[in-house]
């Protein structure tokens, strides 16, 4: 492999350090990640961590639903728990797990550009399949058909949403700019169409993480960029949650306060999808909390046609809650109470600590996934999700196909699929 210079900070936005040649019949791009000390700190699980839970604070303090969790005890102590818990696990793991070169050393790697749009198509190809398959069984996607059967609308989602999230991620590693823009609009697209915000946002999750990994602008940059993603994040949550559901049946369904049913929605859908599952983890644990250990927060794990019914469904019509949707912690706070939520947050902090030591650079479509996962904490538990595991397997095999390392033995002059 060849030796690259390393730039930290160069003037061209988003380019990786590389080279683009040819080996055999495939285009091969050659580049360098920097060391892990100089991402910026959102990159890092435990800031994260901690930056999700202060804004789940701030949002929790603005009080816009009549049925808000009114007090700070209850909501410090959950803090508090999952925060000790999370760190001693993170202690813990760092102290097994051995530092890699990445820590302190630029990573040289080369990129077999022709594999991964080869295995775009073929997601590509499959994710039309079960696109047909639904259109078939259940008329057309709810964008142009009915859009209030978004929740119930087709069949084997938990497979599809994860191949179009990766096709859209994935397209971002492309040097064509035509083929880039092609898979990304068809990842996209289709989740539209299927009305999936919480997909779309963590498919745009990943694309910023896998851009803020990968990018050799300089931090001052890199947070701007960060700035200008959270906006777009919210303007698209805003456009989307507008096109599924009426201004008033928002108000009336939330319960949101007299004095901010007039407030702009971008600021009512995020405050209020980030502070009312906070509450109602709130209310689960001053109910009470524990309502007998189940296995159910592995039901995620499975396909939803053979997932057992809720063993808690009858517990949230008694709580003032809305919905059910009540942070990472719901399935644990409801099993075991604090003990669930502690034990849920030390291995949390254990994966934590992989991710630092461990996973950056050589799994880095990997880490997205799971930076995504810490960023949506607030709404629901993401790591126990069969969509996920699916997602990490396809997203392992791609980095193994396509991604090749310094130390290793060169590329093969011709791979097939």
């Amino acid at each position: 492999m060849s030796d690259l210079p390393y730039n930290p900070n160069p003037d061209v936005l988003g380019e990786w350090p590389a080279t683009v040649g040819m080996r055999g019949l495939h285009v091969v791009r050659e580049g360098v990640f920097r060391p892990w000390k100089e991402l910026p700190v959102y990159c890092n699980p435990i800031a994260l961590f901690f930056g999700v839970w202060i804004l789940m604070f701030v949002c929790l303090s603005f009080h816009v639903s009549y049925v808000i969790f009114p007090g700070i005890g209850i909501p410090f102590v959950i803090f508090a728990v999952s925060a000790s818990s999370l760190c001693l696990g993170y202690f813990a793991s760092t102290g097994v797990f051995k530092r890699n070169s990445s820590q302190v050393e630029a990573i040289a790697y080369e990129f077999d550009v022709t594999q991964l749009w080869r295995m775009n198509l073929l997601f590509c190809a499959f994710a039309l399949l079960l696109i047909g398959f639904n259109w078939v069984i259940a008329g057309p996607p709810p964008l142009i058909g009915d859009p209030s059967t978004y929740l119930t609308y087709g069949k084997l989602k938990q497979i599809l949403f994860p191949l179009l999230t990766c096709i859209a991620v994935n397209a971002t590693l492309d040097t064509s700019r035509i083929r880039r823009y092609l898979f990304i609009a068809f990842g996209f697209g289709w989740l539209a169409l299927y009305v999936t915000r919480g997909n779309m946002l963590a498919t745009f999750l990943q694309i910023f993480f896998l851009f803020s990994l990968r990018a050799t602008m300089n931090r001052k940059k890199q947070y701007l960029v960060f700035v200008a993603a959270f906006a777009v994040g919210i303007a698209g949550m805003t456009i989307v949650g507008n096109l599924r559901t009426a201004h008033d049946v928002f108000i009336d369904f939330l319960q949101i306060r007299d004095k901010y049913s007039e407030w702009p929605m971008a600021f009512l859908w995020p405050v209020a999808y980030i502070s009312i599952p906070f509450s109602n983890l709130c209310w689960i644990v001053a109910h009470g909390s524990s309502h007998g250990p189940t296995l159910s927060f592995l039901y995620a794990l499975l396909p939803s046609f053979i997932a057992p019914a809720d063993p808690f469904g009858d517990v949230y019509g008694g709580l003032n809650m809305i919905d059910n949707a009540s942070t990472y912690l719901q399935g644990y706070a409801l099993n075991c109470s604090y003990l669930g939520i502690y034990f849920a947050n030390l291995l949390i902090g254990m994966g934590c600590g992989w991710m630092v030591l461990r996973s950056y650079p050589r799994h880095v479509l990997v880490l997205t996934i799971f930076l995504t996962a810490i960023t949506e904490l607030f709404f629901s538990d993401n790591f126990l999700l069969l969509s996920t595991v699916i997602q990490i397997v396809l997203q392992s095999w791609v980095q193994k196909r396509c991604f090749l390392w310094e130390k290793q033995s060169p590329l093969p002059l011709s791979l097939s699929m």
